[in-house]
């Protein structure tokens, strides 16, 4: 008979979840970027997140793919881990909408359902883009049907009743929702499976509540496995999912008798009542933690500290919506392209921890290079904003300067990235510098960062004080750069394993300094007129070195002597 149940019921199941899981992919195709730009904007409190995250869960009938979605847009820095809080919060109050409608026998316009979507699918235009989300929502419910026509005629049977009688035992019934959950990788199977038991009369909802609990608990280790590979805010995103499901069963379980009583005396059949304790028990823990949020996100950030903050793709000045006010506009500019040049900076210091054997640190920098590209984005699009209103001829010239200041600030985030690599791809090939290549590394680093520390700090102003500052550091680095230049021809004659990724680095060191002279000279033309400006080409990146403007300026040029 066991066999006979698993033959008969296998299939309907394969079948919920080929079409739970094609309906979450058709949903999100369909609302496209609108699905991860309604979670991004949704997010800026807690209440507003548990809202969005609820209602997208209801929509795509999966707590799990929202949940994954929210900790890769935390992985890509689209929203923090705190906003995500509230996300995966309502995803668990979303995932209750399968069970009421199977609890209250909307299952029965399953097949309508289907043929709807069949139809819709069918037809040529604006409206075909529905027919597969609506079918498959349909063959979601119509497979439930299939289960609950297989299971009926079992609520007599000594062997199921039998093997039922197991879920007696709470902490049994906890590990078998937990198991079905793992084993199908969503709670929806697991509670729309016990609401049809119960329709069926197979449970009660005393036998279901602990099962339930179980898919809570189980419903979580798909975001945790995800966020393997992810950074520590992802990783702190899936780990918080996982502690509010365990939680929240743990709050419960000292009163699970209490709240079963509770249950029948609200009433309803028995598949409304696990529906019920389904959507209670979700509702209440949801509202438990978000009463508790700071606490518990201070909780998840003391189990998973990050060493480095946390990096969201978020602009601190510029926005869509600049101040009708040219130079106050132009300010905000300035102000996002200071912290542009602070991100740099943090690029260079991690860069020279991968010198030191933090290759750990190599993901971090790829992350605030994006960051980067990001920035120069949105500073490029306000100052098209700019451009496109009607500006005087000195502050257009001053836009021009700051948007070759962003470029520049971008070209030199990419090359210590490169510079990166090169000190990872010495680490994994256990080439290990000496300490004069050590000391030298150090001796070129501290006028380049010393240099970033200056433009930061004093930008869009250039005094002339800080001017001779950055010219002696420039003639430093040059300096040094010979001298390693003249130490490379020896290591070529030699044949050390170490000179060919030596190389790379100091033309690296080499265009870093080369760049940044750049931004000391364009920082320099802010106070000057537009009519005596000169502004020259920007620096190729493929090329070998730029034009410098004079002999005084000029770089090293790979010179030996």
């Amino acid at each position: 008979m066991i066999l006979d149940l698993l033959i008969a019921v296998v299939p309907a199941v394969i079948l919920f979840l080929y079409g739970i899981e094609n309906f979450s992919d058709e949903v999100r195709h369909v609302a496209g970027e609108r699905f991860r730009t309604i979670l991004q904007n949704a997010t800026k409190t807690s209440l507003r997140g548990a809202f969005a995250g609820a209602a997208v869960t209801a929509l795509v009938q999966s707590s799990t793919a929202t949940t994954i979605i929210a900790v890769g847009l935390v992985n890509a820095g689209a929203i923090s881990f705190l906003a995500s809080l509230g996300l995966i919060i309502g995803a668990n109050v979303g995932t209750t909408l399968t069970a009421q409608l199977v609890a209250f026998k909307l299952t029965a316009f399953a097949p309508l359902i289907v043929i709807a979507g069949f139809m819709l699918s069918m037809i040529r235009g604006p409206y075909r883009a529905y027919g597969k989300p609506v079918f498959y929502f349909g063959l979601v419910f119509y497979s439930l049907n299939l289960i609950s026509s297989v299971v009926a005629p079992l609520q007599d049977d000594p062997e199921v009743l039998s093997l039922l009688s197991m879920t007696d035992d709470i902490l049994i019934a906890i590990i078998i929702g937990f198991i079905i959950t793992n084993l199908f990788q969503s709670s929806s199977v697991t509670t729309g499976l016990i609401v049809v038991m119960a329709q069926s009369g197979l449970i009660n909802a005393s036998q279901a509540l602990p099962i339930l609990l179980g898919a809570n608990i189980g419903t979580s280790t798909t975001g945790l496995v995800v966020s393997l590979s992810m950074n520590t805010a992802a990783k702190r995103t899936a780990t918080a999912q996982f502690l509010f499901n365990f939680f929240g069963v743990l709050l419960f379980l000292p009163f699970i008798d209490s709240f079963s009583l509770l249950i029948e005396d609200i009433g309803g059949t028995a598949a409304q009542q696990v529906a019920n304790a389904h959507l209670i028990f979700n509702s209440t823990c949801a509202f438990i933690f978000l009463l508790a949020i700071k606490p518990f996100s201070s909780l998840i950030m003391r189990i998973l500290p990050q060493k480095d903050g946390e990096i969201v793709f978020v602009t601190e000045h510029v926005s869509s919506r600049l101040p009708d006010d040219i130079p106050l506009a132009a300010s905000l500019v300035e102000q996002e392209i200071v912290h542009m040049l602070s991100i740099c900076k943090d690029i260079f210091d991690s860069t020279l921890e991968v010198a030191e054997g933090s290759t750990d640190m190599c993901s971090r920098i790829a992350h605030l290079r994006d960051y980067i590209d990001y920035l120069r984005t949105q500073i490029m699009s306000a100052i098209l904003i700019l451009t496109n209103r009607d500006i005087s001829v000195e502050e257009a010239a001053h836009v021009a300067i700051l948007a070759r200041v962003t470029d520049l600030s971008a070209l030199m985030a990419h090359q210590m990235t490169s510079m990166a690599r090169s000190f990872e791809q010495m680490n994994g090939k256990k080439i290990t510098l000496s300490p004069e290549s050590l000391k030298g590394i150090e001796d070129m680093a501290a006028p380049c960062r010393e240099n970033i520390q200056f433009l930061t700090n004093v930008f869009p102003q250039m005094p002339e004080y800080i001017d001779r500052k950055m010219r002696s550091n420039d003639e430093q680095l040059r300096q040094v750069l010979n001298w390693h230049y003249k130490t490379y021809l020896i290591r070529l004659v030699a044949k050390s394993t170490s000179g060919g990724i030596f190389s790379e680095i100091l033309f690296s060191f080499e265009r870093i300094g080369s760049i940044i002279r750049e931004l000391r000279k364009t920082s320099k033309t802010m106070g000057i007129p537009a009519s005596a400006l000169h502004m020259p080409d920007l620096i190729d990146p493929n090329s070998e070195n730029s034009s410098e403007g004079s002999s005084e300026e000029s770089g090293p040029k790979h010179q030996l002597t």
